[in-house]
């Protein structure tokens, strides 16, 4: 082969040969053979990539409909899913978004251990055999299948609809102070003095000037912090201030604004 390079120099290279002559070049052993697999094109399969899509579909819908006289099985076979036994690969088409339940800071805040614990595991999501993992999974009996499927199926409820989560909290009878108790690192220090001076006033129920509530604002913002914190969990300081029964449910009973 004859060519010009980036310099304008003209050069010359032997030796290459021409792919219809490979095979007598290699029979002749002038060239060594390809140590590589020969691939053979496919033969073109009758069923077109439409074709192959609807029978996919009817294939499906044939397990699906075996599944409906089974819904146990589908239940199973669903929290086997949801608790991350499947890694990667998934039995339905059904998307989970994160919900997240956990503040930036747990102060506070104690939740249900079967929220915050997961029933994962830390094996490699690839070449598993999921069919006999899903047949020991279905051994833990219907109850604790059950109750990962409650407890999973609860880690993801969201509601956008005002009415629809008012009516579960409802039907739930939600108590928010259940888990979260206020606190100076969860609350108290996270709002200004001004704020503070006003819910030591409300949650007392004492005007504006009185001493309990005057000597409150001449703290500094974190005294004020550590002070509600105080009130609202130590039962020492509650008795010092000689809470009335009102008093105490106010405070028992206290949100945040924009809480219920």
């Amino acid at each position: 082969m004859i060519y010009v390079t980036t310099d304008g120099s003209v050069k010359v290279e032997a030796g290459f040969i021409r792919a219809e002559d490979k095979a007598a070049a290699v029979q002749a052993n002038i060239l060594q053979p390809s140590r590589h697999a020969t691939t053979e094109a496919a033969p073109k399969s009758p069923i077109s990539d439409t074709l192959r899509g609807d029978l996919d579909r009817i294939g499906t819908g044939a397990r699906q409909n075996a599944m409906l006289d089974d819904p146990k099985l589908a239940l199973h076979l669903l929290t086997f899913q949801l608790c991350g036994k499947m890694g990667y690969d998934r039995a339905y088409g059904v998307r989970t978004d994160d919900v997240p339940n956990v503040p930036t800071t747990e102060t506070g805040y104690v939740m249900d251990r079967r929220l915050t614990v997961s029933d994962t595991d830390d094996r490699s999501p690839f070449n598993r055999d999921y069919a006999a993992e899903f047949a020991k999974f279905r051994k833990r009996g219907d109850a604790k299948i059950m109750d990962l499927l409650n407890r999973y199926l609860v880690a993801h409820l969201t509601s956008s609809s005002p009415d629809l989560g008012a009516m579960i909290d409802k039907l739930t009878s939600k108590r928010t102070r259940d888990t979260f108790t206020p606190t100076a690192e969860n609350f108290f220090g996270r709002v200004n003095g001004a704020y503070l001076n006003d819910l030591w006033s409300d949650l007392l129920g004492l005007a504006a000037d009185h001493p309990t509530v005057t000597m409150f604002e001449k703290l500094k913002k974190g005294e004020k912090a550590a002070k509600l914190e105080s009130l609202f969990a130590d039962p020492a300081t509650r008795t010092a201030l000689g809470l009335s029964e009102d008093q105490t449910c106010r405070i028992n009973t206290w949100l945040p604004e924009g809480m219920a």
